[in-house]
């Protein structure tokens, strides 16, 4: 029997209660469908997800199935299981342990949807299909770390199986489909690059993982993790009663779920919630009603509070797309103020004073059902006679105390207690408290509390109160103004890239084309005869090749199919390029007017390039020399960011700023050959601070500032941009040159010659602001231009 790996107790992990609570709703009801896991490195991240395999429960399957089919679901069998299952066999049943069934970033396509059986096609001369990841993920999870890194190619099946429940497979002479319903769990470190919008809608859930700032936290942290290194099965053991209990939890919360309701009210109030903070889409107010249901399964609850509706909305809507992607998702401060907002109109509370835990709890809590017809408010006599009932201590206050305690004692098991009842103005003195549903009008009144939620300790697990730190709606709140802020997001991306010919072979596929290689990267396309030593075999088409030749070759009686060098053939694949784009922005004092411009213009590449995988950097020409502010990233935020914090510096030492981008570019090819090196130089022109290092004799040179600002060195510098302009035409990197140099005539005007010499050694383009009428118009010309020309590169310009 293979031993059970020992990975580190889930009730072991320090804080992140949060995300304990939204992985355990996902074990809950896996129909939830998933997490989106975001933070900084080493935030615990993968720690919490291989964690949680040790308190899975087990699944039923049918035995021998690859596809891990139910054998009670009929919409969960293949093929062959619903056949045999509508026949009126008994299906033979297995139980096996929950699984979480990794996702390789470097997994090729065949690895994850299934590919032809070599060995069956080989021994005995059927196709047939060997089971991929999505097989084995059925009625598990599936769990992909720096899921924002995952090949576009690769993340589109699982788009397609995470939105059907279904993998079909139409490939290589195979027609096969199979369930492939898993709980989708994605990890990723946003400074990264951002997830694609289609994505990042299927998971039905996110937290972020904030760094932790308690002392106390950050040292149980450490203690614990060197204590599971030291002797892995000592703290194993040391938590395995909190293990038991936990499964024991999540075996019950799934028991109780069926019977857990969600009232008219609540839906009512998720629903407005989703509209009023304009939410795309149907599916978040499905998930926000399925995870409340669990977390009240969770606290052996089979009513819905409004305490869960908060932590479901905050998991369900914290990274969904709203208005079309024109707003930023909500935070969750303005997801709780709506919610809030929302409960306090439909339920109508009105605030009567300010009280105490204690005061509260003086008058008894009751437990228990009740249900009350409330329709007018008691008058001024009922109200005295109330206050007067509430202040006189008697034997007969007493009596009617404990005959009050006696029925809700009793309504346990005869179903409630019902009653009439009228509003009162103020609660009574030592009034008791209890639970009750309002009939005949939806208008509440009461005091209010507030009570702070404490971590209970020695608990391995997180309760609702814990995360949503709120006093329940029966309690009451005060009044909330209407919602009114909205948040915009950034503008929207006008660098739309056009048509990448990679190779002289190339399928145009949408606005990013699709390069044909023979790389060990991107989509299956097609295959070709190899040249030299095959590297990346085609094993369906090598067979079928072979496979013609049967006839006419010798082989032994063991051999079914014989394979010759001949026959080999090598894969074609699709993979979509993605592109580094380097800005060389000028920052000398001349360009003061137009910088604000020039920084809109860039933070328009905000919205949508991470989509392509493009990569973004930018070389600042600061004082004397060049610096790189930013190296190539997918996460334009960042880019973003650095961009607003550009200041004016100095000189304009070009030469340094282009041979820097050059080497960034070079290293950027380096690690990626298949990338589409790109330079946009944005600069008035006004090249006055030559090399330290001639690029022609390697003379080390002094520059002296005094000498800079009498432009002693322009002649220099000039001849220092064109020497590294041939460089950059050698390494074949694309350039776009955008001259912002108002002036039309005078000495200024040599940054145009100086510019147009650059676009003209590079083979690159060449635009010149001149004076426009307002920024708004220098932003949209420089923009359109942008776009035009790398419209331009793509789509004229070949790259090995």
């Amino acid at each position: 029997m293979q031993r059970k790996r020992l990975v580190f107790p889930f009730s072991a992990v320090v804080d992140l209660d949060k995300l304990k609570l939204a992985i355990l709703i996902n074990a809950i009801n896996p129909k939830i469908g998933g997490l989106l896991i975001r933070g900084p490195k080493g935030s615990g991240k993968t720690t919490i997800v291989r964690a949680l395999t040790d308190i899975l429960p087990k699944i039923k399957v049918v035995k021998d199935c690859p596809f891990n089919c139910s054998p009670i679901d009929p919409s969960n069998m293949c093929p062959i299981c619903s056949t045999r299952y509508n026949k009126g066999e008994k299906l033979p049943v297995e139980e096996k342990e929950m699984v979480v069934v990794d996702l390789p970033l470097g997994a090729t396509e065949d690895r994850v949807v299934g590919s032809l059986d070599v060995e069956k096609a080989i021994k005995y001369g059927i196709e047939a299909l060997e089971p991929g990841i999505l097989a084995d993920a059925n009625q598990n999870i599936l769990y992909v770390d720096e899921v924002n890194l995952l090949p576009d190619h690769i993340a589109d099946d699982l788009l397609d199986a995470a939105a059907t429940g279904w993998n079909i497979v139409e490939r290589e002479g195979i027609s096969v489909s199979h369930p492939s319903r898993f709980i989708f769990i994605g990890t990723m470190n946003p400074e990264e690059g951002e997830l694609r919008p289609q994505l990042l809608d299927r998971f039905p859930l996110s937290v972020n993982v904030e760094r932790i700032d308690s002392v106390q936290h950050r040292t149980d942290v450490v203690k614990r993790n060197m204590e599971f290194e030291t002797d892995p099965e000592k703290f194993y053991e040391k938590y395995a009663p909190l293990q038991e209990e936990l499964r024991n939890r999540i075996a019950k919360a799934k028991a109780l779920l069926k019977d857990v309701v969600v009232s008219e009210d609540f839906l009512e109030m998720i629903s407005k919630t989703c509209i009023d903070l304009k939410v795309d889409g149907l599916r978040p107010d499905i998930v926000i009603a399925k995870a409340a249901s669990a977390l009240a399964a969770f606290e052996d609850r089979t009513q819905v509070t409004l305490d869960d509706v908060l932590v479901a909305a905050d998991l369900a809507l914290s990274h969904r797309t709203r208005e079309g992607g024109f707003l930023e998702p909500a935070t969750p401060e303005e997801i709780k103020e709506v919610i809030i907002t929302t409960a306090k109109k439909l339920f109508q509370f009105e605030k009567t004073g300010e009280t105490t835990k204690k005061k509260a709890e003086k008058g008894g809590i009751l437990k228990g059902r009740a249900a009350f017809w409330v329709k007018k408010d008691a008058t001024e006599k009922e109200e005295e006679l109330a206050k007067k009932m509430g202040e006189k201590q008697s034997r007969l206050k007493k009596i009617q105390k404990l005959t009050l305690q006696l029925y809700f004692l009793l309504s346990r098991f005869t179903g409630g207690v019902w009653g009439i009842a009228k509003r009162l103005k103020k609660s009574p003195k030592n009034a008791p408290v209890f639970d009750a549903v309002q009939l005949g009008s939806s208008k509440l009144r009461g005091e209010i509390y507030e009570e702070k939620a404490e971590m209970k300790k020695g608990k391995g697990y997180p309760t609702v109160s814990d995360v949503a730190q709120l006093s329940d709606i029966s309690k009451g709140y005060p009044f909330l103004t209407s919602y009114e802020k909205k948040v915009v997001s950034p503008s929207k991306f006008f660098l739309k890239m056009g048509k990448i010919k990679a190779s002289k072979q190339t399928v145009y596929a949408g606005k990013r084309a699709q390069a044909v290689t023979t790389l060990h990267r991107g989509k299956p396309y097609g295959w070709k005869i190899p040249h030299g030593k095959p590297v990346d075999i085609y094993i369906p088409a090598t067979i079928r090749e072979a496979a013609k030749k049967q006839k006419h070759r010798k082989k032994s009686p063991e051999t079914a199919l014989k394979i010759d060098l001949e026959d080999v053939r090598e894969k074609l694949r699709l993979y979509k390029a993605s592109l580094t784009m380097i800005f060389v922005v000028d920052l000398s004092g001349s360009m003061l007017l137009n910088l604000e411009a020039i920084k809109e213009a860039l933070l328009k590449l905000h919205s949508d390039a991470y989509r392509f995988r493009d990569r973004v950097g930018i070389v600042a020409l600061k004082g004397m020399g060049a610096v790189v502010v930013q190296h190539p990233i997918t996460n334009l935020r960042v880019v973003a960011n650095k961009l607003v914090n550009l200041r004016i510096s100095g000189y304009t030492p070009l030469a340094t700023g282009m041979l820097k981008a050059w080497e960034v570019l070079k290293e950027a090819k380096r690690r990626d050959s298949s990338t589409i090196p790109t330079m946009v130089i944005i600069t008035d022109g006004g090249a006055n601070v030559p090399l330290k290092r001639s690029l022609e004799t390697g003379v080390v040179r002094q520059i002296e500032e005094p000498r800079v600002i009498v432009r002693e060195y322009e002649d220099l510098a000039v001849k220092d941009v064109m020497a590294v302009s041939k460089i950059i035409k050698r390494e074949g990197i694309q350039t776009i040159i955008v001259n912002t140099n108002p002036h039309l005539y005078g000495h200024e005007t040599y940054g145009f010659a100086v510019t147009q010499i650059i676009a003209a050694i590079t083979s690159g383009s060449h635009h010149t602001v001149g004076r426009v009428a307002s920024k708004t118009e220098m932003v949209r010309d420089m923009i359109e231009w942008i776009k035009e020309e790398q419209s331009k590169i793509v789509s004229n310009s070949e790259f090995a």
